[in-house]
């Protein structure tokens, strides 16, 4: 909230700076505020907008960068709004569990007498608004908390534009299970082309799921595996694009012309 200090009305920097798209960073070290654009990161298509709010510090424990994706022009205020604000909370979410966990490593590293890390939690995104009138959000977090390597995965929201709704893989499909049979089919046949990079039992035990991880493009359908999931840290996310040709006999007869 603002407040009103010998006649002059006082506003906090942050709020008002974040709602204006900027983005804002904190040095703790010299107690100041730094104030400038956001970067790129925005995009917009058919009067919808996907713009960045950024939270950016540095303390004691850890270096945070945060990129949280903000929707703006959907006719659903309710599941816009709705999405603004899970999208925020699970980047401060993250942000929270990153510092905790970091504290407490800090914390035990001074007791012990070991080197001093600090951590760092970051997330950025990447977003597709589509000629097909689709849309699609991904969301990387990263967080580093000590040890060899810090650890990140993806997450991503797909909607359908038209009907002005979120999209799970199964609605993108005809109802029957056979999608799986061709999903696993074409994803099977770009994991070959890579095997060398994967681990030895994917090839062998992969089958296409409900759960499988993807995002939409003008293009096609593409499908990514977090670090871990299917190959060595070493891989990053793996990712496998099947073009909505190969899909379209099993492709729901309401996205069949669209995709």
């Amino acid at each position: 909230d603002n407040i009103l200090y010998e006649g002059t009305t006082y506003v906090p920097v942050r709020a008002v700076a974040e709602s204006l798209g900027k983005e804002v960073k904190w040095d703790a070290k010299t107690n100041t505020v730094e104030i400038g654009d956001a970067g790129p990161g925005l995009i917009e298509k058919n009067g919808i907008k996907v713009y960045t709010k950024a939270i950016q510090y540095k303390d004691a424990y850890m270096e945070v960068n945060l990129k949280i994706p903000v929707i703006e022009g959907m006719k659903n205020v309710e599941l816009m709004n709705r999405l603004n604000q899970e999208l925020e909370k699970k980047a401060l979410d993250f942000k929270k569990e990153t510092e905790n966990i970091t504290k407490e490593v800090v914390e035990e590293s001074k007791r012990q007498g070991w080197p001093l890390r600090t951590g760092s939690a970051y997330t950025e995104y990447k977003a597709w608004i589509n000629d097909n009138q689709t849309m699609s959000i991904s969301v990387t977090y990263y967080q580093y908390t000590g040890g060899a390597h810090g650890n990140y995965y993806r997450e991503t929201v797909n909607l359908d534009l038209v009907n002005e709704k979120e999209l799970s893989l199964r609605e993108l499909f005809d109802g029957s299970d056979d999608y799986k049979q061709v999903l696993t089919k074409e994803i099977l046949k770009q994991m070959n082309n890579d095997k060398d990079n994967l681990f030895p039992e994917t090839l062998k035990d992969f089958k296409a799921s409900d759960d499988l991880k993807f995002y939409l493009t003008d293009e096609g359908i593409v499908f990514y595996f977090d670090p871990y999931e299917i190959a060595p840290y070493v891989r990053g996310i793996v990712e496998y694009q099947i073009p909505y040709d190969s899909l379209k006999d099993v492709l729901n007869k309401d996205y069949t012309q669209r995709l």
